[in-house]
């Protein structure tokens, strides 16, 4: 699975599926952010927030098909806290789904502070989604054409 920030999605697949998982005794919200390059700027395409429950687990399908997101950037925001006062380490896991496919996965770990305390942590990051290149070139021999 990708590391980078870059999500290869296939075009002519099917919905995008964000989802959020976290350890247990955490609560979590998120803000996510489908943006575009238009002129030069970057407009909102779609919003949406995810909660984790008890599960959890949160996951929200793009309204926005495959073949339009091309160099378009999910950007979030996560704000989380523990419910349990032992629990002072977050696993973060946000994946990006396609046709049952994982296409894109980050994880992170954070200290998090304990909600009773009125306090929260808040961090983010963002992925620039790509279009995969189904046909197959044969690039072997190109190097003989260099001269």
């Amino acid at each position: 699975m990708a590391k980078s920030n870059y999500c290869l999605l296939n075009p002519q697949g099917g919905a995008i599926t964000v989802q959020l998982t976290v350890n247990n005794g955490l609560r979590t919200g998120a803000v996510f952010i489908l943006w575009e390059l238009q002129n030069k700027k970057w407009a909102k395409k779609e919003k949406f927030r995810l909660t984790t429950g008890d599960n959890g687990i949160a996951s929200f399908t793009l309204t926005e098909a495959p073949a339009n997101i091309e160099n378009d950037s999910l950007a979030w925001s996560i704000n989380t806290c523990a419910t349990i006062p032992s629990v002072s380490k977050g696993d973060f896991t946000i994946t990006i789904i396609q046709d049952g496919i994982k296409r894109w996965k980050k994880k992170a770990s954070r200290l998090v502070p304990n909600c009773s305390e009125g306090k929260h942590l808040t961090f983010g990051s963002h992925i620039i989604f790509k279009h995969l290149i189904e046909e197959q070139f044969i690039t072997a021999d190109l190097w003989k054409d260099t001269e």
